[in-house]
This record gives C-alpha cells, structure tokens and sequence, in this order.
C-alpha cells in the first residue's frame, strides 16, 4: 500500500497510531474523542483568504486548495507555511506549487526554521515580511485561517497580525485587536488548533 505525501508516492511507513491500532485484540476498548469544527472551512468567493499553517497543520490547506481549484468562483488565496527544513520535511510543497502555478494560490509564502540561510524563520516572519500584501488582503475583506500548535503558532500568528495591523494602519495595538476580535466574532478569523 502506498501513501499520498508531499513529494508524490511514497511506501506505506507504520505510524505510531496505526502501529498501536493494528496492535489491539478483539475485545480491546478503544477511547475516542470527535472535535468538529464547522468554522474551518474554505470561503469561495468574497475577500479571498489568507491560510497560515506550520508542519502538519498545512494538511487542510491542500484540501481547501483542491476545492478551489474544481469552483467555478475565483478566490484570492495566500497560504504562509513553516517547516524545518525546506528540503526535508516541506510537506505537500509540490501540490501548493502546482496551485501556484495553476492560479489557484495567488500567493506562496514559507518560512524554515532550521534553515541557515532563510530569511523567514517563521510564518510570522514571512507575516511581518509581508505586512502591506497581508493587510491589503484582510482589508479587502479576506478571511484568515490558522491551523497548528495553540500554545506557539497559534498565539505568535495572532500577536503577529495584530502588530502588523497596528503598523500598516498606524493604529494602536489595542484597536487592532478590536479589529481581529470583530474578525474572530464574524468568522473571518478561523483557527484549527490543537496542544
């Protein structure tokens, strides 16, 4: 059996749940817990969007992109992501650079933070590097999407795009949290989180 992964077709390789899994004995209990969250998924048409993911937390974003591609409705789309190595562990890079080149992504940000000579350490690196693109898209009425880590990408992405907001818009930093806020409460600001 083979797998869909970031460069292609690779060999089924067992994987820490699917190993425990194959492991269990009829009989066995298994413990489950389901999270839905119906306010993480792709906006076709309006304002555009603005994803920002790191490692896994990209994996949405190919599905989001796929969608995009078979509607028949054009969306702006920025998708910002992060990764180690961008040799090693650029998951789905191939795909997002197809969706590039297609026009389904308009814009193709990365950040690597082991990389010795990448100038975006960090998604909110490349955030900051590219503060007047990022602001003109949430100005137009973009909806930003976040999915990761909740104790690091998910809280720098935010203090990121606040500081960013307050900068562009020489507003305070208490505003631009209103402004994220009102983003947040009208679901422009969407996030898919875990610790």
């Amino acid at each position: 059996t083979n797998i869909r992964a970031g460069i292609g077709e690779l060999p089924a390789v067992p994987g820490v749940c699917s190993s425990w899994l194959k492991g269990l004995c009829e009989g066995d209990h298994v413990f489950l817990y389901r999270r839905k969250n119906s306010s993480f998924k792709p906006a076709v048409g309006g304002g555009g969007m603005v994803m920002v993911g790191a490692g896994t937390g990209v994996a949405p974003f190919l599905g989001f992109l796929d969608h995009l591609a078979t509607s028949s409705v054009k969306t702006r789309a920025v998708l910002i992501t992060g990764n180690r190595y961008r040799d090693l562990d650029s998951i789905y890079r191939e795909e997002f650079k197809e969706h590039h080149s297609r026009g389904t992504l308009d814009c193709y940000l990365t950040a690597h933070s082991r990389d010795e000579n990448s100038t975006c350490k960090y998604v909110q690196d490349a955030i900051k590097e590219h503060a007047q693109d990022v602001v003109g898209y949430l100005d137009e009425g973009a909806g930003v999407y976040v999915c990761g880590d909740a104790k690091g990408l998910s809280v720098g992405v935010y203090e990121m795009f606040c500081s960013v907001l307050s900068e562009s818009k020489e507003i305070s930093e208490e505003k631009a949290r209103e402004i994220l806020a009102e983003m947040k409460k009208n679901g422009r600001y969407c996030e898919d989180i875990w610790s």
